[in-house]
């Protein structure tokens, strides 16, 4: 895997500029280079209806073409583990804060993985033949005397207990309340993962309403993320433990685009912090007759980022708040729309990181 700056007349794009001040920034990624992903980063303050140009990347990554679930964000870094045939003891991290770029060791040919975070400083990993923890802290603090400091890894993956489910049965998953412990929901069981003791127990002999990723909210004591039942798509989810019961219900608020025009790819929910959210969505035209005439009239020369085949990522930015009756309300705050490259492709959800 290799990594490409911006070209020289990138470098004055705002929204790709570096971010020496730590402010944290919503970063998208996209297989729309020839050779791989490129990373841009976003202002979500900069809201605008009108739809715009992505910035250019500040950063891409040279690897295979398709597989965005193979990237994976901790602390502020973000790091790609796509299999590849050479260097693989070794994984390209790119700090986004200062932009430089480091070298993690490597996972060894991962198969559908699944990657959560947990704090700023452990990564967690299962796929369908490992489940291991890397962690970012220094093994011992460097001691610059060192006669062969150069040659010291400071990071290491830790190899864990495989659960007693499989990866690719896991439905949802986050972290508990607690911070540490590990969630991952089948279709009839929520298990949890203790990382100080390394083993992982049945919690709980029902799933986790969620579809893939969710997040506890401290502020509102409750479990937030997009829901596996298809009749509420465009809503959130919400779960709260009662004891060994599940209090679920949803927004009132469907957060999606309502356009009949357009066709639903993918989406993604990013967790903000102090019970803030982005909705990320990925849609295209879904007018069939549209783009049979555009085909027909298309000289096969200009305009295609014009087309109604290209795609849009639309960013919708909300809180949460209490009601009076107790429930929750989703209050927008912000939209954002952005034309994405014609050469991307859309066979997983968007790939999206607050750092």
């Amino acid at each position: 895997m290799a990594f490409s700056k911006r070209s020289r007349g990138e470098r004055d794009a705002p929204a790709g500029a570096s971010n020496p001040t730590g402010q944290q920034r919503l970063y998208l990624i996209f297989d729309d280079w020839d050779n791989g992903y490129s990373i841009r980063a976003l202002n979500l303050s900069n809201a605008s209806a009108k739809q715009r140009r992505l910035p250019p990347p500040f950063i891409r990554l040279e690897a295979t073409r398709g597989y965005p679930e193979f990237f994976a964000a901790v602390g502020t870094k973000i790091m790609a583990t796509h299999p590849r045939t050479d260097f693989q003891e070794i994984l390209p991290m790119i700090d986004v804060r200062s932009r430089g770029v480091n070298l993690a060791p490597g996972e060894l040919y991962p198969h559908h993985p699944i990657y959560l975070p947990v704090g700023d400083e452990e990564l967690f990993a299962l796929d369908m033949h490992t489940f291991k923890m890397l962690s970012m802290k220094p093994l011992w603090p460097p001691r610059l005397e060192h006669e062969f400091r150069n040659q010291i890894s400071y990071w290491s993956w830790c190899n864990l207990p495989m659960p007693t489910f499989k990866s690719v049965d896991v439905t949802s998953y986050a972290v508990d309340s607690d911070g540490r412990t590990i969630l991952a929901s089948t279709a009839a069981a929520t298990f949890a993962f203790n990382p100080q003791c390394h083993e992982w127990k049945k919690r709980v002999e029902w799933s986790l309403p969620f579809s893939g990723r969710a997040y506890f909210v401290h502020g509102l004591d409750v479990f937030v993320g997009l829901p596996k039942d298809v009749d509420t798509f465009g809503h959130l989810c919400f779960c709260r433990w009662l004891g060994d019961d599940k209090h679920v219900w949803f927004s009132k608020e469907n957060l999606s685009s309502k356009d009949p025009a357009e066709s639903h790819v993918g989406t993604t929910l990013v967790y903000l912090g102090e019970n803030r959210f982005c909705l990320v969505e990925c849609v295209r035209n879904g007018d069939d007759k549209a783009v049979q005439k555009w085909l027909e009239e298309w000289d096969g020369q200009d305009h295609i980022e014009e087309s109604p085949l290209s795609a849009r990522c639309r960013l919708t930015t909300f809180s949460l708040s209490s009601e009076m009756n107790g429930g929750l309300m989703a209050a927008k705050t912000a939209v954002q729309c952005y034309k994405v490259p014609m050469e991307a492709s859309f066979d997983v959800n968007p790939v999206a990181f607050w750092l």
